[in-house]
């Protein structure tokens, strides 16, 4: 543990012995380091939310059903879980997150593109488990790649944005880039299948993604040291032209053994709130993402409607991301843990509200002495479910990155979201039971539930500050 310890006293940035201190202030290498790593997850969400959009259409062509889609669903969540487990580690050690993050990008367009093939060659129910089998493997390797694109794509934005003060905010925007993803995904592609069809919604994000990683992966630099520098540093260090003091500072600082840094992850009460309210965090956000389109179905509700609301969805959450960041910086000076608890809190009434308007039949609903109309009514609904569930989701992976020691912050932020991928699972296959067995609208009442459950693991956390010298202070 002598590693652990000795590493706190490093600054709050993956940056090598001897950098500046973090300075105040962003500039423009910063925001162009930004805007690559940012449009980089749009693709991810771009590849990872069409599906949802065309299980109506699979359903209909014989090529998937519901249960085996949410079958699928439960196969990618569990394998993202799994995936970002272990992954943690290598990210930390690798070289240029920056090139991985391309590597990542290129895994997800090629999983997307093959699950065209499948579905364009296995046709007919000879052909239905033999289906089933590789769209699970593709749709999990897309998952896969996305789940390692995160934390290396935060060890880019942590590289280039080392102070704590502003750190917050800008991690927000980054955020952000999940609900503008999200949000296009739903307004895009109902016309593209409209236009050339549902195999639009899985070729052409694929190939997008595709061009996107190979110019990003020549352009992106991993850090404000550049990758030239930084090989420049290494030979100097092989070469003996640094003391004997540095190099072993540099020794130190290297990454733990994963079994040692979950043993010291896991003894964090801090770290173990924050994972346990990433499970129902997560059944909210996923349970809406995966079953709007068959929800809104089963209430005569077509697909544009279900893709509307969904935009929503994506626009609340890109509206309360940059809230929650700001609160926790300017408000609440670096205390995440009262945004998280009170805007995931508000949930509850609003998983209520969506059971409520679903179960209305009639297009006109009576509020405040206004007939409003039933998709009006549910655009609002998801809105609000977007603007309260996503600062807590997006604050999550800032907040376990603080926590701990620099050579950790891609394994706590990749554990904490893996054992959020419990509640991802179970949005899809079991949630996917329950609503057959009670109805649709029991997601509601399931979402209620999960932000009180949040809300109270989230409640320790209240009084946690962190700052540029959090590892000292734990």
């Amino acid at each position: 543990m002598a590693t652990l310890i000795k590493a706190r006293a490093r600054p709050s940035a993956d940056l090598d012995a001897g950098q500046q201190q973090p300075q105040r202030g962003v500039g423009w290498r910063q925001l162009g380091a930004l805007a690559w790593i940012y449009f980089a997850y749009v693709c991810c969400y771009l590849n990872r939310k069409n599906f949802p959009l065309i299980l109506p259409h699979l359903d209909q062509a014989g090529l998937l059903t519901t249960e085996q889609a949410g079958v699928v669903a439960s196969v990618f969540e569990t394998a993202v879980g799994i995936v970002k487990f272990f992954c943690g580690v290598f990210v930390d050690r690798h070289e240029s997150p920056a090139w991985l993050l391309a590597q990542c990008l290129l895994v997800a367009g090629v999983a997307c593109a093959a699950m065209q093939g499948v579905f364009t060659v296995l046709v007919g129910a000879e052909m239905a488990l033999a289906r089933l089998v590789l769209v699970s493997l593709l749709w999990s390797l897309n998952g896969a790649g996305q789940a390692v694109a995160w934390p290396a794509l935060a060890r880019v934005f942590m590289n280039w944005f080392p102070d704590a003060a502003t750190r917050g905010f800008w991690y927000a925007v980054l955020a952000t880039n999940q609900n503008v993803g999200g949000s296009l995904a739903p307004r895009v592609f109902p016309h593209l299948m409209g236009s050339f069809g549902w195999e639009a919604a899985l070729i052409g994000p694929a190939l997008f993604t595709l061009v996107y990683a190979v110019f990003m992966g020549a352009s992106l630099s991993s850090g404000p040291e550049g990758p030239a520098a930084k090989t420049k540093q290494l030979q100097a260090e092989e070469g003996g032209k640094q003391d004997d003091s540095k190099a072993k500072a540099k020794a130190k600082a290297d990454p733990p053994s994963f079994v040692e840094t979950c043993k010291h992850l896991f003894s964090l009460p801090s770290f173990l709130c924050l994972a346990v309210a990433y499970i129902p965090v997560m059944m909210i956000r996923q349970g809406i993402a995966n079953w709007t389109a068959v929800m809104f179905q089963t209430k005569n509700l077509d697909g544009f409607t279900a893709g509307s609301c969904l935009m929503w969805l994506e626009v609340g959450g890109f509206v309360g991301g940059l809230l929650g960041g700001w609160v926790t910086d300017k408000i609440l000076h670096g205390r995440r843990g009262p945004a998280m608890c009170i805007f995931i809190l508000l949930t509850s009434p609003l998983g209520l509200a969506l059971s409520m308007v679903l179960s209305i039949e009639s297009d006109l609903i009576p509020i405040l002495g206004m007939e409003l109309s039933k998709s009006a009514v549910l655009a609002f609904i998801y809105f609000a479910i977007g603007t309260f569930s996503f600062p807590p989701h997006s604050l999550i992976g800032l907040f376990s990155r603080e926590l701990v020691p620099v050579n950790m912050r891609s394994t706590a932020g990749c554990l904490a979201k893996a054992i959020g991928q419990l509640g991802a699972a179970c949005a899809g296959w079991p949630l996917q039971q329950l609503a057959t067995a009670y109805g649709w609208t029991s997601i509601g009442y399931v979402n209620c539930v999960c932000g009180l459950l949040a809300a109270l693991a989230f409640s320790p956390l209240w009084n946690v500050q962190v700052g540029n010298d959090a590892q000292k202070k734990q």
